[in-house]
């Protein structure tokens, strides 16, 4: 069992390492994208909005899904999805056929991320918030790959080699998926639990899920953009995001193996205040220490994501029930989330310039805090009642 685990843990990273370059192989590339195929604004505040709000989709009906499916079929075919799209990026000539490559690309994405916490719980049982955290930092970790290698990829390949480049990866891991023969239970069965679209706690985790996942989707789709405005080359402000992406994957390492209690709240408040100065470091001084204020900015955005699905979890003990909360959340919340990029574009567009951008951020933030002060522990049991804990 242990060799199973161990084999489990590295194809487990190797999908969350293929999670994120579909977005974020393309924000420091922005600059090249409109003069090579006249990428519209609009178009650019799709590309990482349209992935993210197909994960949430996804994620909103992944109760059939999972109980239709076993979690090996389900992550070939999220796989296999997200290969598809990388694979048509070679071909695109046009912005919009360039948006459409994400929605199957964010499907994909979707499916994996729907069935991976449940089966991090089942088969991980207590050292799920360490695995959870590993998860976490893989998929963040790729996304900084992404970042700061496609603008080298582009000079060799030019922009479309450097997009479907990725899919070499994704092949990777669907050849370790087919050689793992010990999957976990075959199906899911449904837990015995009320709706969660009437449950306040369900929606609070969703809109705090979403609202921290939407300050990273803002920095991947604008970050390498805005220094590219301020003088610095592609290259080197993809090489910022993914030095940003470096500290949350330590962040999301770090963290969760920090979370002794049951209270999430200290470790939250904290993702959030260093969030908080990040931003705040953008705003008032960006040319004086970015490095500074990414890194910051970095590692708090990497904490709170893995926190935030062990604060999820651990409102119902029962995996299938967790998972179908964790599912709802990341329904609600990616859809949430890729709107945040889309906004912050529009206002760049309306405003010419990155400064409402970060004033915006800065204040969600501050929201982010007063919500989470909420999650005291002695209110999960109150947040679903008649629920079997």
């Amino acid at each position: 069992m242990k060799r199973e685990n161990n084999l489990l843990l590295v194809a487990l990273v190797l999908a969350g390492l293929n999670m994120r370059p579909l977005m974020t192989s393309v924000s420091p590339l922005l600059g090249q994208l409109r003069q090579s195929i006249g990428l519209s604004p609009l178009a650019a505040s799709l590309l990482p909005a349209v992935p993210m709000m197909m994960m949430g989709a996804i994620a909103l009906i992944s109760a059939p899904l999972m109980q239709r499916f076993a979690v090996r079929r389900l992550l070939l075919g999220g796989l296999l999805l997200l290969l598809l799209a990388l694979v048509s990026r070679l071909f695109v000539t046009d912005g919009r056929w360039l948006v459409l490559t994400a929605v199957p690309g964010g499907a994909g994405i979707g499916i994996v991320q729907m069935a991976m916490p449940g089966l991090i719980r089942q088969r991980f049982g207590s050292r799920s918030a360490g695995v959870t955290g590993l998860w976490a930092a893989a998929l963040m970790g790729g996304g900084g790959i992404g970042a700061a290698i496609s603008p080298w990829l582009s000079a060799q390949a030019g922009w479309q080699g450097a997009l479907s480049s990725w899919a070499v990866p994704v092949v990777l891991a669907i050849l370790l998926w087919l050689f793992i023969t010990t999957a976990p239970a075959a199906r899911t069965a449904a837990a015995a639990m009320p709706s969660l679209w009437r449950k306040t706690r369900a929606w609070t985790l969703a809109l705090s899920f979403g609202l921290v996942n939407g300050g990273y989707a803002i920095c991947v789709a604008w970050l390498p953009d805005f220094y590219h405005q301020l003088g610095w080359s592609a290259q080197a402000g993809g090489s910022l995001l993914g030095m940003m992406i470096g500290c949350q994957v330590t962040g999301a390492l770090l963290l969760p193996l920090l979370a002794r209690g049951r209270d999430r709240r200290p470790l939250l408040l904290l993702t959030l205040a260093m969030q908080f100065s990040g931003m705040l470091g953008f705003l008032f001084a960006p040319q004086l220490a970015p490095w500074l204020w990414a890194a910051i900015a970095g590692f708090g955005l990497g904490g709170a994501f893995p926190l935030a699905l062990v604060l999820a979890l651990d409102h119902l003990e029962q995996p299938q029930a967790g998972a179908r909360l964790v599912a709802f959340m990341q329904g609600v919340g990616f859809i949430i989330a890729g709107s945040m990029p889309f906004i912050a574009g529009q206002l760049h567009a309306l405003t010419g310039h990155f400064t409402s951008v970060w004033i915006l951020q800065a204040a969600v933030t501050l929201l982010l805090i007063g919500l989470n002060l909420r999650f005291h522990p002695r209110s999960y049991q109150h947040a679903f009642p008649g629920v079997k804990r």
